[in-house]
């Protein structure tokens, strides 16, 4: 492993670590074990991510020789894959609990289950040769711990939204499919090599989930 490797890999650790920290100091007194389950159950998402991407592999999926097949493996295999196993961590260990209350709690246990998904994509990446000869390799691992709390907010903040609407699945739904097409649409445009309609939508994408996060902030504050 070169240094870009493990900068990139260490991302989503200290993202999910300095998460639970602040949480802890805001917190004091409040059990944070839940959090440090979640990050478990995220790294088995990880390991179901990766399994349908072998797959993928072993079928001959991921030979992206045609544009279909660029959009095929993009949304569907990594992007619907992934989120869809991050999701299923959210919805049945997360949501039920009686401290997730709304689109915040929403968003801070998706950021945890998706740093722990995205660490062990990592590592699968690093250690794939496949991938190392990828032209894009570099960017994509140092970007993928940023990317992913950005999937995970919009997760995240549409999830919680229906808990504390009482309109679970509709919201879930919601936050599912847009979190697998933003994440989708990431890899799309690696694999595409379409660089500034990537910088274009990720600059939209940041900005609508600060917007996410300013209004889960002002939400919890009226409650």
């Amino acid at each position: 492993m070169n240094l870009i490797e493990i900068v990139s890999a260490a991302i989503p650790l200290v993202i999910a670590g300095g998460l639970i920290g602040i949480i802890k100091y805001k917190f004091p007194k409040g059990n944070i074990s839940s959090l440090k389950y979640a990050f478990i159950w995220g790294i088995i998402a990880g390991l179901a991510s990766v399994f349908i991407q072998y797959l993928a592999h072993w079928m001959n999926l991921d030979s992206l020789r045609s544009l279909k097949r660029m959009t095929f493996f993009a949304f569907i295999v990594v992007g619907g894959g992934q989120e869809f196993f991050k999701f299923l961590v959210l919805r049945f260990y997360a949501l039920p609990k009686n401290s997730f209350k709304g689109s915040s709690d929403g968003i801070i246990y998706s950021i945890i289950i998706g740093m722990a998904c995205c660490f062990v994509i990592l590592i699968y990446y690093i250690l794939s040769p496949t991938m190392k000869n990828l032209p894009y390799y570099n960017p994509m691992i140092t970007t993928m711990g940023l990317v992913s709390v950005i999937f995970a907010i919009f997760m995240g903040f549409f999830t919680g939204l229906g808990k504390a609407r009482k309109n679970k699945f509709v919201d879930s739904m919601t936050g599912l499919f847009a979190a697998a097409f933003i994440h989708g649409l990431y890899k799309f445009c690696f694999y595409t090599e379409e660089y500034t309609l990537g910088v274009i939508a990720a600059i939209a994408e940041l900005i609508i989930a600060i917007i996410l996060i300013i209004i889960s902030v002002r939400t919890q504050e009226v409650s």
